[in-house]
């Protein structure tokens, strides 16, 4: 080793290199052991005695030796702490079945059903009636990341369904009111996107911005905006005192193609004028070495799905007691006109024109994530989110989107995580659950939830979710 070492000094002042060549990551060929320097000129090393006139020539063969800067001293490659294990994160997967079912209601829990007597006392309750459900399913996809600095991947047929019937407290109660707006929304999405990300580096002392982007093309299989409405006003009419009650009903669902004749399905298929573009975007970056930000845009709409085929609900109910006399209830008399029912109750089937056609979008997200780490490691992790959702599928589109979950990560192997969120205009309580091994993963998670916070713990809704990852 020494004389190597030797010999290649002399080379070098030989061949009269500037005075800033570095020497580095020197080998022995023969023991196979390295030894390295850290920002020393060949004058440097020879002149100053400081960095190795205490050390023996054969100690070099030993083990080996890095120059600590700060203290200017040799420190053995040994002493320094070594980094805990972590498995490591897949060039390439392959997820296969990743699959989210929810559903809830804020009026009964698991306790309610498993009386002997089911009793519904809408007399005690103070809000909106809600059932909803969603499912989310991506059957096939994957990924590449290149040393976790940029990647891209593919998902093929995802598709999401959400659904809810809502019914106005006031009509409940029959109380008075100038106008409650109540009703169903449902709608269907299958897309197909591409995630792609990349990082920046040195964006602010070395630190790197990563940047999340996902183009995705959707196709709207159905959609169904709540249209009902609730009045109950006193009216006053040629000086007759009385109460007026309008239920004014409305179902329209949209779809691609022509429910009236379902034989004909695939001749009134209009794919082209369904299928609508949108783009998700997100950025996260290490702030400081406890705390991660980030920012996610989801389904900014760039292009709609129009749809031209409908099958229609559409009636109203009235009741006006204004129109019965005192004389008329003595004498037995019910005039004809004091309630008013439709004759029938079927759907219509049309096609709307070009002009008439609504755009339907998929429901935008904005929200704002943080990855604090307490004990400045992955042990404890909690992510708060705070943002908001605009779904013209709820009664209500504009809601505000809050939650917090506290996880571990053990080795990048198993990441438990409990957290509370109120998301989709509705609670959920989760535990989930991350197996890893890297050539296989196993997501799994179960929630309790509901649209009232108090329901939600009481088993009035429940949500599951798998999803297998395959790769190396």
């Amino acid at each position: 080793m020494k004389k190597i070492l030797t010999i290649i000094i002399i080379f070098l002042f030989a061949l009269n290199l500037p005075a800033q060549q570095w020497l580095e990551g020197w080998k022995d060929d023969n023991t196979g052991e390295t030894w390295s320097t850290e920002t020393m000129t060949i004058d440097e090393w020879k002149k100053d005695e400081k960095f190795h006139g205490d050390w023996k020539a054969d100690e070099w063969d030993e083990e080996e030796f890095t120059l600590d800067v700060q203290e200017n001293e040799w420190t053995p490659e040994s002493a320094k702490e070594k980094k805990p294990f972590r498995m490591p994160k897949r060039v390439f997967e392959f997820g296969l079945l990743e699959l989210d079912v929810g559903f809830a209601n804020n009026f009964m829990g698991v306790s309610d059903i498993l009386k002997k007597k089911l009793v519904l006392d809408f007399a005690n309750f103070n809000s909106d009636f809600n059932i909803g459900f969603d499912i989310f399913l991506r059957p096939v996809y994957w990924n590449v990341s290149i040393k976790d600095d940029w990647g891209f991947g593919m998902d093929f047929g995802k598709v999401t369904a959400y659904g809810n019937v809502s019914l106005a407290e006031d009509l409940m109660h029959f109380r008075k009111t100038s106008g409650a707006s109540f009703g169903a929304g449902a709608a269907v999405f299958a897309d197909v996107g591409v995630p792609i990300f990349f990082s920046i580096k040195n964006v602010w002392e070395n630190r790197k911005l990563k940047i999340n982007v996902r183009p995705a093309g959707f196709v709207t299989a159905a959609y169904v905006e709540p249209q009902m409405n609730y009045k109950f006003v006193d009216v006053n009419k040629d000086g007759t005192r009385g109460s007026y009650i309008e239920v004014d009903y409305g179902f329209r669902a949209y779809t691609p193609f022509s429910l009236e004749d379902i034989g004909k399905i695939m001749d009134t298929l209009d794919i082209s004028s369904a299928l609508g573009f949108d783009i998700s975007v997100g950025a996260d970056y290490p702030l400081f070495k406890w705390v991660d930000v980030g920012v996610q845009f989801i389904n900014i709409p760039l292009s709609p799905s129009r749809l031209r085929h409908y099958m229609e609900l559409k009636g109203k109910a009235t009741v006006d007691t204004s129109k019965v006399s005192i004389d008329d209830l003595i004498n037995g008399v019910f005039p004809d006109d004091i309630y008013t029912i439709p004759d029938n109750f079927d759907f219509n089937y049309g096609e709307v024109s070009n002009k008439a056609v609504s755009p339907f979008f998929r429901p935008f997200k904005m929200l704002l994530t943080a990855d604090f780490y307490p004990l400045f490691n992955r042990f404890l992790i909690v992510s708060p989110v705070l943002g908001f959702s605009i779904n013209t599928l709820f009664v209500q589109p504009g809601a505000i989107e809050i939650g917090v979950k506290v996880s571990t990560d053990l080795a990048n192997m198993f990441i438990p995580s409990i957290s509370i969120f109120y998301e989709d205009q509705m609670w959920k309580n989760k535990f989930d659950f991350v197996f890893n091994l890297r050539a296989f993963q196993l997501n799994l998670g179960i929630a309790l939830q509901s649209q009232d916070f108090a329901k939600s713990w009481t088993g009035a809704g429940l949500r599951v979710n798998v999803g297998l990852i395959f790769g190396w």
